[in-house]
């Protein structure tokens, strides 16, 4: 069962990424749709480890799969909620809302929070849920997210704390902050 979930968590993922891509093709992207789409992203992720968190649940009976789950759809609400304020909703203009997990998407730490952002992940989920383990999943989202997004907000008050107006999002950020440290 968990592997039929898991195939159709992929299916999801390419049927989801074709309404962009076809956007893009016909240049009728849109901000409201960039937004919704990443939206409703989101609500699928959070259905799917809240159903992975039930399903673990019903088979262990174990009540730190439902803490796993909601720590694992809480840590996601904050990403998403973190992306979209510090990201997204900043943006002017027309073209793509979305590109990086941060502003500046060469930057080595950016580099890193969108990696591990990314799609990739649904292949983990069906290759774990093929071999009956979609819990593994669970767990490592549940502290990966929380580890990210402690980071992100770190990343972000270091930033907004140490580096002047206009250069927060710069390449150089580390530099800066060598020189004000005493």
């Amino acid at each position: 069962m968990q592997g039929l979930g898991g195939f159709i968590f992929l299916v999801h993922s390419i049927i989801d990424g074709c309404d962009g891509e076809l956007a893009r093709l016909k240049f009728q992207e849109s901000r409201w749709g960039g937004v919704l789409d990443f939206w409703i992203d989101n609500v699928v992720h959070v259905a799917i480890f809240g159903c992975m968190a039930l399903g673990w649940y019903y088979e262990a009976q174990d009540p730190l799969t439902l803490i796993l789950g909601a720590v694992a759809i809480v840590a996601t609400i904050f990403t998403a909620t973190f992306i979209y304020w510090h990201v997204m909703r900043p943006v002017t203009g027309d073209g793509p809302l979305f590109k990086s997990a941060l502003r500046d998407p060469t930057e080595r730490f950016s580099k890193l929070v969108n990696q591990i952002s990314g799609r990739d992940f649904i292949y983990l989920v069906l290759i774990l849920s093929v071999f009956g383990k979609a819990s593994w999943f669970l767990v490592m989202t549940a502290v990966a997210d929380t580890v990210k997004d402690a980071a992100l907000t770190a990343y972000r008050r270091l930033a907004k704390l140490k580096v002047p107006a206009g250069a927060m999002y710069r390449t150089d950020i580390g530099k800066r902050l060598a020189k004000q440290l005493p």
